[in-house]
């Protein structure tokens, strides 16, 4: 595949993966979303899902590896098993390949819960983790169980569904902002439950054929991109605050999911 591409493509899949495990480092997640963004002007989606795959495995793992103590595991292991359910229709959806319709929705849903988080967190910031100020408020933070698990077992399965045919978790990413009280937690529990579905994912990859050597060649070839993309992320990561950090993950999904639906809607 490489041996086609002339050297400036070259340098832009590069540049591509670079910025991608960049945001990676910071963010815990993200890589998909630039990857796939950036990827779609050069490679079909059937060689750049499988090659983020490929790469973030040992990302994913790494993060949380490192920062284990601080996985939201009750979440987490649900969320992951939901997430597996959901992986079987969308990897099948993505030997299909006109995913093009579907893109630009995906770019339309992200944007949106974006900008829901953006809402929420300027609400939150109002009232503090409004716990404890006294219960005339009415509904905020009472939730029904009921409602909450509806909001796991819908993220698991429809994030499950998105990974398997375009390997976006951007659903997980949301739902763990909300919940995290720090990027250390959001950072960790987000690839910790990646790092359970990139595994259940690449067995099915292999199944249904989506994995062969070409994908293998293009991966090697890029994994430099990944190290130095991961190590200077970790490096900046250092001066980057809470705050910062959550604003760059809402700035970051409303930028993808823009792109994505441009991308897909006009100029297919």
């Amino acid at each position: 595949m490489l041996e086609s591409i002339v050297t400036g493509e070259n340098i832009f899949l590069f540049l591509a993966v670079f910025l991608a495990f960049f945001v990676k480092a910071i963010t815990g997640f993200g890589n998909t979303l630039v990857m796939g963004s950036l990827f779609s002007f050069v490679v079909p989606n059937t060689i750049t899902t499988p090659v983020d795959l490929l790469m973030s495995i040992p990302t994913n793992g790494y993060i949380a590896w490192r920062e284990r103590s601080a996985i939201l595991l009750k979440k987490a292991i649900p969320l992951s098993l939901l997430m597996m359910i959901g992986l079987i229709p969308g990897t099948f959806f993505l030997t299909m390949g006109e995913d093009w319709l579907l893109r630009a929705l995906l770019g339309l849903v992200i944007v949106g819960m974006a900008l829901q988080i953006a809402r929420g967190r300027g609400r939150g910031r109002g009232r503090g983790r409004g716990r404890g100020r006294g219960s005339g408020s009415g509904r905020e933070g009472t939730h029904p169980e009921k409602c909450k698990s509806l909001v796991l077992i819908l993220t698991g399965l429809f994030s499950g569904l998105l990974a398997g045919l375009f390997g976006i978790g951007a659903l997980v990413a949301i739902y763990f902002s909300k919940r995290a009280e720090n990027k250390q937690e959001l950072r960790s529990s987000t690839c910790f439950v990646f790092f359970l579905e990139n595994i259940f994912r690449i067995i099915l990859y292999f199944v249904t054929g989506i994995l062969n050597r070409q994908i293998f060649i293009i991966t090697l070839a890029l994994t430099p991109a990944v190290i130095l993309g991961m190590v200077v992320g970790r490096n900046v990561d250092k001066y980057i605050d809470d705050e910062k950090m959550k604003s760059g993950v809402i700035v970051l999904l409303i930028i993808s999911g823009a792109t994505l639906f441009i991308r897909n809607a006009f100029f297919r």
